[in-house]
């Protein structure tokens, strides 16, 4: 069995590939998905593939990575950047944090932590402050 980082990162090397049933193949039939904790979480993989495909519409040169990462039993933390074009041609960059649960091998529960805010701010833009310029 993969170990739990080995997942997600097959989990965003789908992504990459826009590959929606490659993302799904990972996740749990029953999976609840917190896009943004904070907002109702997506629950089953109908409603993440609605999400993800219209999230993921326009979008190119993906480079979404992990900084890094730390394992508590089924637990994986992580800390990243969300990286791609947008559908205008501009750069977006946003800084995040995220918890995968895994149950044999596959994806459970996913949560993303990230300030909206923030992310409004960098969308799109060139001016980036020094402070997350570091994150980035």
């Amino acid at each position: 069995m993969a170990s739990h980082i080995d997942v997600v990162q097959q989990l965003i090397e789908a992504w990459k590939r826009r590959d929606v049933d490659g993302v799904l193949d990972l996740l749990t039939d029953d999976v609840v998905y917190h896009y943004h904790v904070g907002s109702r979480p997506l629950v089953g993989k109908s409603w993440v593939r609605g999400f993800l495909e219209k999230f993921g519409d326009g979008q190119s040169d993906v480079r979404w990575r992990i900084v890094n990462h730390a394992q508590n039993g089924d637990v994986l933390l992580v800390e990243g950047v969300d990286d791609y074009v947008d559908r205008a041609g501009k750069r977006v960059r946003t800084p995040y944090m995220g918890a995968f649960e895994l149950r044999e091998g596959r994806i459970h529960r996913w949560r993303d932590y990230l300030d909206l805010e923030v992310a409004r701010r960098l969308e799109g833009s060139d001016d980036v402050p020094e402070w997350l310029a570091e994150l980035l």
